[in-house]
């Protein structure tokens, strides 16, 4: 283990530049990821640590690793001052760690037990913070997967890891084009509901204990023209005066109503 006290050290000034920079983090594949319960799932997700850091002040490597247990990591340990924490961590006063993580792929294989899966399909989220409530809610809900139809994504945002709270690690995650996921919805035999407002049933009405995938937009335009027509358009009742809700929690809504209809139905995953 060794002592970093200035931010000059080259470790610490990796993670910095990863931090800042989108562009940074998928050319050298590696992010940053902050908190024990994040790191856990991290490690969890067969996520490979390289530096790993804390204060002593906060949490001694005794406990460190004692949360971790009975995983393990052979990432470079390394004891900061707080000044160098407070540069490399978004909280401050508790117990914590950084670390610089390898990037994993993000293709994914449906599981043998998924034959009855149901997927979110999010269009061009354009808040990082969004995106990673989308993911904490597939993750409560028992979603299959999370589909993300824009090439320029970037799922190892510190705000996503962050308003995940480490789901981002734990929820199977697609990144294609809207076309690679229709031919992949149609190879398999899902049905498609769009969230758009022309001619659309309610979601309470809709069948979702079948294999099923609904799409999400963005937050300023909606759907694209290619998803407008491409299943079912579903709405949620509203009760109220405002006849939209954030797409975060629009989705997590959807998300909940299968997870009930496929509970009353006999179970949740497929």
């Amino acid at each position: 283990m060794k002592y970093i006290s200035s931010l000059q050290n080259l470790a610490v000034k990796e993670a910095l530049q990863l931090l800042g920079k989108s562009r940074l983090r998928k050319s050298r594949g590696l992010f940053v990821a902050e908190g024990l319960n994040e790191l856990k799932m991290c490690l969890k997700g067969g996520y490979r640590l390289r530096y790993l850091f804390f204060c002593e002040e906060d949490i001694t490597a005794e406990e460190l690793f004692g949360w971790f247990s009975p995983l393990k990591t052979e990432a470079d340990l390394y004891s900061v001052s707080p000044e160098v924490m407070n540069k490399l961590a978004y909280r401050s006063g508790v117990k914590n760690a950084v670390a610089v993580v390898e990037s994993k792929k993000r293709a994914y294989e449906p599981p043998v037990k998924s034959v009855n899966p149901f997927y979110l399909i999010a269009e061009s989220v354009e808040k990082p913070g969004n995106l990673g409530a989308l993911l904490r809610s597939a993750d409560a809900s028992g979603t299959t997967a999370v589909i993300l139809c824009d090439s320029a994504v970037d799922i190892y945002n510190p705000n996503v890891i962050r308003s995940s709270v480490g789901c981002v690690f734990s929820v199977p995650v697609m990144v294609m084009s809207p076309q690679e996921a229709m031919k992949f919805l149609q190879d398999n035999k899902i049905a498609v509901y769009t969230t758009f407002m022309g001619q659309s049933v309610s979601i309470w009405n809709c069948d979702l204990t079948v294999p099923s995938a609904v799409v999400v937009g963005t937050e300023s335009t909606g759907l694209s023209d290619f998803w407008k027509s491409a299943g079912t358009s579903v709405n949620i009742p509203m009760f109220g005066l405002v006849d939209s809700l954030n797409v975060s929690s629009a989705a997590a809504l959807i998300m909940f109503e299968m997870a009930r209809q496929r509970q009353t139905a006999g179970g949740i995953r497929g």
